[in-house]
């Protein structure tokens, strides 16, 4: 008599490895898929670096103003004239006969200001909105 057969002990052991690395693959795939909404992904880093830079940008204002066409805003510093514009696909910011670019990849984007309150709203290539407000301290001489 051979005795080198399978049995069901042994087929129940392997059934249970194998529903354990299911499930253990199924958790990896499900906090995987969370990471990606919970993480800055490319486009918010970006508008998080704009924000930031535009928000050191807005100190020591003597005069601001935003163009009827919303797309461009003005405003003078101790010593340098600057221009924030919508160009293209991006946001730059044109100093002392330069450009900067400050945001790129976006479709729109519009400034409004209102009693020393700057918005800034954005429509990103991948459809993401995003809009943000800004106190603008106007120092008069």
């Amino acid at each position: 008599m051979n005795e080198k057969g399978y049995t069901l002990i042994e087929a129940m052991f392997q059934l249970v490895v194998f529903v354990l690395i299911s499930h253990f693959f199924v958790l990896i795939m499900l906090w995987f898929a969370e990471m990606r909404f919970t993480m800055l992904t490319d486009e918010q880093t970006k508008w998080e670096l704009f924000v930031s830079d535009l928000n050191l940008s807005l100190k020591d204002i003597s005069t601001f103003s935003v163009r009827d066409d919303q797309k461009r805003m003005t405003f003078q510093t101790a010593d340098t004239l600057h221009h924030i514009d919508c160009y293209s696909n991006i946001i730059r910011e044109q100093v002392k006969g330069g450009h900067v670019p400050m945001l790129i990849g976006i479709n729109k984007c519009q400034f409004s200001y209102s009693e020393n309150k700057l918005t800034v709203a954005v429509k990103m290539t991948s459809g993401i909105q995003k809009e943000r407000t800004f106190y603008v301290p106007i120092i008069e001489k």
